[in-house]
């Protein structure tokens, strides 16, 4: 049975998914951003985080940019520069960079591929959340939402 203390700690990094989720967009929010709102200190929150998640959470934020990123690119027509800046990227050659560090493919490799594909990019996805240890506590509600469940201790 999980304590008090542990229970709230889920409910705070439950909370606050889905405000990274909505603050993706703002190239500032970073790890710092997400503990000032979280009300716990810098480094102790960090660690509850990837105690409940499984991830830092400097990584989650870079992976689920990257993955918004992904699914804008496989279902709509924006240009790469407008999804780029739209996940919180300065500069596409920066995003193009990051991008191809998590898929091995361009962000424009990757639309003629996966363009329209939902049941490939729904595997994708589900594969690149599973190799960076994200799918055992943050769960796949769709590609490019997620819902949390607490890790067991």
């Amino acid at each position: 049975m999980k304590s008090a203390r542990n229970k709230i700690t889920d409910a705070v990094i439950e909370g606050i998914l889905p405000w990274i989720d909505k603050n993706l967009s703002d190239e500032s929010i970073r790890v710092r951003t997400v503990t000032e709102r979280s009300g716990y200190g810098h480094w102790h929150f960090q660690r509850l985080f990837r105690q409940g998640t499984g991830i830092n959470l400097a990584a989650y934020i870079r992976l689920r940019r990257i993955a918004r990123a992904a699914h804008l690119i496989a279902f709509t027509n924006k240009g790469m520069l407008e999804i780029a800046v739209e996940n919180g990227f300065s500069c596409q050659q920066n995003f193009t960079r990051t991008f191809k560090s998590y898929f091995s493919i361009t962000p424009t490799q990757f639309r003629r591929k996966y363009a329209n594909r939902a049941e490939a990019f729904r595997i994708l996805t589900e594969e690149l959340y599973n190799h960076h240890e994200l799918a055992s506590s943050v769960k796949l509600s769709s590609a490019v939402n997620l819902t949390f469940t607490p890790r067991q201790q």
